[in-house]
This record gives C-alpha cells, structure tokens and sequence, in this order.
C-alpha cells in the first residue's frame, strides 16, 4: 500500500496508518514502533491524530496522443506541418498555421513520393514519415541542371534548377479515357518522352478542353497548367495539371527551352 509509507514519514504510526486507511491490523510484530494503548479509566477520553504530512499526491490525467492534422483545423502544429513541407521542396501556399486545401495538396505530394495513402491528412504515419524524410532521388540523373521532371506513376512533378531540387508538386496527367468535348473527340492520354518548355500563357486562358491557369505548353497543345481539380490518380485530357497556388510558380520559373522529361 504506497499509501502507509507516505503517512509513517509523516510521523503516523502503525496503528494508526493501519486505521486511517482502513485495513485490519496485522498481529505480526513489526520494527515500527506501536503506540500504548491508553489506561483504562472511568473516564476515557480518545483524540484523535491529525496528519500533518504532506497529502497523497493527485493523479494527473494523461493528455491523449495526438494521431494526425487533418483539413479545417489550425494552430502551432499546422505551422510546424507547413514549414516542415516547404524544407522539402512541397508548396504548401501561405504559410500561416491554417490547414487548408493547398496544405492538402502538398501532404498529398509528400505521399504520392513516399509510397503512403493519397489521402491529403497527415495522419500518425506521415507526420512519422515527414520527419525521417529525405530529398527522393532525381528521375533523370544526367539531366540538365535546370530541368522539370514528370513522373506519371506516382503522379508528381519535380522541378529543378542548377542541380538543385526545388520544387515537388502533385499532378493529375490523362486519365487514359475517351473523351468528347464540344465536338473535339480523342483518349486522354499524356504523351511520354523528352520535350521543353515552348511557350506560356499568364492568368486564365480558355480552351476547348477546359480552363488554364498559367499554362506552360511543352508539346502541341499538350501544357503544365493550374487547375482546381488536382484528385490523386490520373484525370486529365492529357495536359500535366497542377495546384493553381502552385501554377504562377512554374510559369515564373520554368522558362522557354527548359526540359520538361514526362517517365
């Protein structure tokens, strides 16, 4: 009983820390000094002892452990997420502690690169894996310092300027579907192979298959733009789509003549 040795150090003795915690009283001889029991008189006066040690301490109720940040929520934790984000090359848009979809989109890419479920929530099992985590390794390691890479697989878009990487966004490429837009017809696939940047287009731009933002032909039609609609597996005509906080990034900073490599 932790209890007993508390109230002996407070001067309590046996006896009487047995009846204060309300157990029998053991006829076992013990080393701890016992108090006589007090004469037998006509009049028998009993007092009571006061403890006066320090009371048994509280419990303190363990806070639960925090399993992930998901979308809507915002504080300290979100700010540490995003910042964490940016040291990797994602775009997590502003920064500011508030998890919003742009946030989303960036724990998006990071999962897309680490193998772990598209979910866009940074649950237990990413903020695990963000914390360990590394720059990926280039797709096209003999490649120009300055270079876009595309991988179609897991769907992501690596940016790279003077042999460095810095740049990681999620795309959506062709969905591999036929399609019929205002009397336009063909199968959304996105072409592979090694191209460039050709030309650009700032802000919104209309076309027969949708709305552009900032795009960035490298092929035909065929264009890295910002779209609202960036899902977790392949949807596209076949353009390479990309958040649009993300979309001005590219414009600015992928210039005519940068290889763009779609693997």
């Amino acid at each position: 009983m932790k209890l007993l040795p508390l109230l002996a150090a407070a001067g309590v003795t046996t006896t009487v820390a047995v009846s204060v915690v309300g157990l029998p009283i053991s006829s076992t001889p013990t080393a701890v000094a016992v108090e006589a029991a007090p004469p037998t008189t006509a009049t028998t006066t009993t007092t009571t002892p006061v403890v006066t040690g320090p009371p048994p301490a509280t419990p303190v109720a363990t806070p639960p452990v925090a399993t992930g940040l998901v979308p809507g929520v915002e504080g300290g934790e979100v700010l540490q997420l995003q910042q964490r984000l940016v040291q990797l090359h994602y775009d997590p848009g502003t920064v500011d502690g508030h998890y919003g979809a742009d946030t989303a989109l960036a724990v998006m890419a990071f999962q897309k690169v680490t193998g772990l479920s598209r979910t866009g929530v940074a649950n237990a099992e990413t903020t695990l894996a963000l914390a360990g985590a590394t720059d990926p390794a280039p797709l096209v390691p003999a490649g120009a310092p300055t270079r876009v890479e595309v991988d179609i697989a897991r769907q992501v878009l690596f940016a790279w300027a003077d042999g460095q990487l810095v740049k990681i966004l999620p795309v959506s490429t062709g969905s591999g579907q036929r399609y019929c837009e205002k009397g336009e017809c063909g199968v959304a696939v996105t072409p592979r192979g090694d191209f460039q940047a050709e030309r650009r287009i700032p802000g919104l731009h209309r076309s027969p298959l949708g709305v552009l933002y900032n795009p960035v032909f490298f092929h035909q039609g065929f264009a890295i733009h910002g779209s609202p609609s960036i899902p977790p597996y392949p949807a596209s005509h076949g353009c390479v789509r990309v958040p649009i906080h993300s979309s001005r990034w590219i414009y600015d900073n992928v210039p005519n003549g940068t290889p763009i490599h779609l693997i």
